[in-house]
């Protein structure tokens, strides 16, 4: 067994160690439970370092919130915040092209192996290699906007899952956005999604929000989001671009 197959992630403090029993608490900060950490391959690690400091600037795709803008709430003031606080986080990978060791993650969450459950949610198609592909992309910048946003303003990541109790399945449950963005008093859910190159299309943006719908509807119940909003924020590393939008309940027709 590899050194990296024995060891917890904190998602608090994001400190890794080994595992010594069954608690896994953190040695750092005490949090408990932790989750079984899996190491990211270092020459997928490398290669998305390398593409990050090589490549170009970001650029924001308007066209996808121009696709669904009867979804899209009249509150201006919140679009336009939210959008300036995605922009300002992909300005920062730019920013910080001599710090991407720091900013990229090497461990991320062994979800099977923390729960006993398959991961669900959205799940890509493909070949199995393409989805390890994915998942690993997906990880690395994931991590990389966790630790971009810091202290920022308006977004914090989520940490844990949410308990909420389920009415439908009679038992409790939990959910777990990417990040919620806060503002003015209001919690929105925010899921973050990457693609490869030539995968950021329509069909998918128009999927991603939909799946972001199950959060505004759960967060109505557990935190302060009285409208249902929910957001998502795509990009594609290779092709530089990125989008997001935040919807309300008419996104569930499209």
């Amino acid at each position: 067994m590899s050194e990296f197959d024995n060891q917890y992630l904190c998602p608090m403090c994001d400190y890794v160690d080994s595992i010594c029993d069954d608690e896994l608490t953190c040695g750092k900060c005490g949090h408990e439970p932790c989750f079984v950490a899996r190491h990211i391959n270092e020459g997928t690690r490398k290669f998305w370092i390398e593409k990050e400091q090589e490549l170009g600037n970001w650029r924001f795709e308007k066209r996808f919130s121009t696709m669904i803008k009867d979804s899209i709430p009249k509150d201006k003031e919140l679009i336009k915040n939210f959008q300036k606080s995605v922009k300002g986080v992909f300005k920062l990978f730019g920013l910080n092209k001599n710090n991407l060791q720091e900013i990229f993650p090497q461990y991320t969450r062994d979800y099977k192996r923390t729960t006993g459950r398959r991961e669900t949610g959205w799940k890509r198609k493909g070949s199995e290699s393409k989805q390890k592909q994915g998942a690993a992309r997906g990880a690395l910048y994931e991590g990389a906007m966790n630790n971009l946003m810091g202290d920022h303003e308006f977004f914090e990541p989520v940490r844990v899952p949410i308990p909420y109790h389920s009415s439908v399945a009679s038992k409790e449950s939990t959910y777990e956005p990417d990040f919620w963005f806060r503002f003015e008093d209001q919690d929105i859910p925010v899921e973050f999604k990457t693609f490869g190159e030539g995968s950021m299309v329509k069909s998918k943006f128009i999927r991603g929000i939909r799946q972001s719908r199950r959060y505004g509807n759960l967060s109505h119940l557990t935190h302060n989001n009285p409208q249902k909003y929910s957001a998502i924020i795509v990009c594609c590393p290779e092709e530089r671009t990125f989008s997001c939008a935040i919807v309300d309940d008419n996104a569930n027709r499209l």
